[in-house]
């Protein structure tokens, strides 16, 4: 932290996540003050990287960084660990994120959610400024009644849950939550484990009636974001950062040609969104309450209860059980 420009971060990270930090090593704006994860590889990298190597999640939290993230989606921190860093980020007063934002089950993390602020998901659409563009925009298109959004990528870089959490948040701006959630789960052909599934679709119902489909991948492709609204104001498509709209009689109102997307782009994005959250925070501010927080986690935890259940399910039934109504 010797250069106001430059943002420092602690990351947790896998192994399979190293071209990731390669990527966010060439950040302009960004350093990799420690890296942390329990492998000679992720050791090695560090040390090329003039990097900080620690073995422990929990000290990994302490080092005087910027920010820390947790960027192993395949890993779910222990309770008891995931609540030290916490504790450690509000007492030093610096944002803890997370790729993977699911803690652990809803029985494991019952408590822990009800009496503590939980890691900020990252990356995510609505904290970028291509998302807050695309929100502006269409503050002239009127209210959507329906939305579509598909989220996609390869699962080195978020965890399934991570992706439904980007698009519930964004759709939470012109929706607010759902009441119900249908999903279904996708796995490989042969494969019936849940640990197996790579793709989520669900449908949202909202309680005035309005609905959304979401489709949530990490089965590969490169990292892409479709947002669609329907409505009065006709359909509006972010592609990537880039708008199309049209009006109810077919009529172009706007349309940006696609850009070239680069391997990058996710590393990029990756670093927006730690800037973003750490300028934030200098400013005493939340991206999310708390309360919004755990209420989109209950959203994401009923798509994958309906997952397995093979039923709609309640986020109020879910909500309750994570211990705040």
């Amino acid at each position: 932290m010797t250069d106001s420009a430059t943002d420092h971060v602690a990351i947790w990270v896998g192994e399979s996540q190293l071209s990731l930090i390669e990527g966010l090593s060439g950040t302009p704006g960004l350093e990799i003050m420690a890296l942390g994860g329990d492998s000679a590889m992720i050791k090695a990298t560090a040390d090329r990287l003039n990097a900080a190597h620690l073995a422990d999640p929990k000290a990994l939290a302490g080092v005087e960084a910027d920010a820390t993230l947790i960027a192993d989606p395949s890993r779910i921190m222990p309770t008891d660990v995931l609540s030290a860093m916490i504790a450690e980020a509000n007492r030093s007063h610096r944002p803890l994120l997370s790729m993977a934002p699911r803690p652990a089950s809803i029985e494991e993390s019952a408590e822990l959610i009800a009496s503590a602020v939980l890691p900020s998901p990252v990356p995510c659409f609505r904290d970028l400024p291509q998302g807050r563009r695309f929100i502006a925009a269409a503050e002239s298109f009127e209210t959507p009644s329906a939305a579509s959004v598909e989220i996609s990528g390869p699962a080195a870089e978020t965890s399934l849950t991570g992706r439904l959490f980007d698009a519930f948040d964004l759709l939470s701006v012109w929706f607010g939550l759902p009441s119900f959630v249908d999903a279904t789960a996708v796995r490989p052909l042969g494969s019936h484990h849940p640990a197996a599934t790579q793709r989520l679709f669900a449908m949202a119902k909202f309680p005035d009636g309005r609905a959304a489909s979401i489709s949530a991948g990490v089965d590969g492709g490169r990292h892409a974001r479709v947002t669609t609204l329907f409505g009065p104001g006709g359909r509006m498509q972010n592609l990537d950062g880039c708008l199309d709209w049209t009006g109810p009689e077919g009529e172009v109102l706007e349309h940006e040609a696609t850009t070239t997307r680069g391997a990058d782009d996710f590393h990029r994005e990756l670093a927006a969104s730690i800037k973003s959250h750490v300028q934030m925070n200098a400013h005493g501010e939340r991206s999310r309450s708390p309360e919004m927080l755990v209420d989109l986690l209950a959203t994401c935890e009923a798509v994958l209860l309906s997952s397995r259940t093979g039923e709609p399910e309640s986020v109020d039934a879910v909500r309750s059980m994570l211990g705040r109504v």
